[in-house]
């Protein structure tokens, strides 16, 4: 293997070990702020709101109702596949934020209105309002990760984060919420579109004014966000991980697409699933749906997105991780099995 790629996939396996082997290490690093352009927001207002929601939604509204801010969710077509990946912000008792690629906005509030009947809902256009910036830590102790059983990321709709945000000044106007979806990801905040940096809100923080170094982070941590990473109308919930994520209940009842998502969660059959893929070199300009090669000349995976020596495929599990070798276009490529990944998958909840 070569020096360069030994020295990342034993950084990645080392993400697999169990504990706080560093707990009460005074925190050194500087958090970093990125604004994320590349999401928008949508709100939806009234009393009706909540329950309006509760049927649309892959996760359960009714946990907004105590202390969770912010659920991690998906929005699907009537055959199961993903429309839109959101995060929801819960303003106020009838007001909600739903944090969508913003290239979808339109298209995510024309869905929501279509569906909204008679119910008296404000529905619009919120990205001029608002802007999304993620705080985190680029480079994570992955070593204090816990991992749990696969049930309890279904009864649990947000992750706990070791480092609180302190906010300085007037933050009145500030929603900060650890991100639901993985710990390591860090906070989100949502903030009037008008604001230009954080660093009055978060004195000492570093602000990178593009975003690679966050897309960096998702990817090594093998998680997909938006359209490009996860294609409307062809990516099922699973696939991506939702329910690994905290964004699927299984409990809640019905909503648009549920009954294909329940139908595989029960028969404990997911073949593919986005992992992280780590290149032994500069993999940019490999092509989207570039197919994953093992050692045979079999394809077991397609490449969703590429940055730098990082990037995400939808792999078929069982076969990459047991593949002695895999390639993309010409390059080495590893994978692995994440370490936030449930101990086991579930294989059948039918007593539930």
């Amino acid at each position: 293997m070569l020096p360069r790629l030994r020295c990342h996939v034993t950084a990645a396996m080392a993400c697999r070990r169990i504990g706080s082997l560093q707990a009460g290490v005074p925190r050194t690093r500087p958090l970093y702020a990125e604004r994320q352009r590349h999401r928008g927001l949508v709100r939806v207002e009234g009393e009706e709101a909540a329950d309006f929601l509760q049927g649309l939604v892959t996760n359960d509204m009714r946990h907004l109702k105590g202390n969770t801010s912010a659920i991690y969710c998906l929005l699907l077509n009537r055959q199961g596949r993903v429309l839109y990946d959101s995060i929801i912000y819960h303003l106020s008792h009838s007001t909600f934020l739903l944090e969508c690629d913003v290239a979808r906005v339109s298209q995510l509030e024309r869905h929501l209105r279509m569906h909204k009947v008679r119910r008296r809902l404000v529905v619009e256009d919120a990205t001029g309002d608002f802007s999304v910036w993620c705080v985190f830590d680029p480079a994570p102790d992955m070593t204090q990760q816990t991992q749990v059983d696969a049930e309890s990321l279904y009864m649990n709709p947000k992750v706990q984060n070791e480092v609180a945000l302190h906010l300085a000044g007037d933050s009145k106007d500030i929603t900060a919420v650890q991100d639901p979806r993985v710990r390591q990801l860090g906070h989100r905040l949502v903030v009037p579109a008008t604001t230009v940096s954080l660093r009055g809100l978060l004195p000492g923080v570093e602000e990178n004014t593009g975003n690679y170094m966050f897309r960096s982070l998702r990817y090594r941590l093998g998680v997909g966000e938006g359209s490009e990473e996860l294609p409307s109308a062809k990516s099922l919930p699973l696939e991506a991980n939702c329910d690994y994520l905290h964004g699927v209940s299984f409990h809640k009842g019905c909503y648009v697409g549920q009954e294909l998502t329940a139908r595989t969660y029960h028969t404990g059959v997911i073949r593919k699933r986005l992992l992280p893929l780590i290149f032994s070199e500069d993999a940019s300009e490999v092509s989207a749906d570039a197919s994953v090669v093992d050692e045979t000349g079999r394809a077991v995976g397609k490449v969703r997105a590429c940055l730098g020596c990082h990037g995400l495929g939808l792999l078929r599990v069982e076969e990459c991780l047991a593949a002695e070798r895999l390639t993309v276009e010409g390059h080495i490529v590893q994978t692995f099995r994440p370490y936030w990944w449930p101990l086991q998958a579930p294989k059948s909840k039918a007593s539930l």
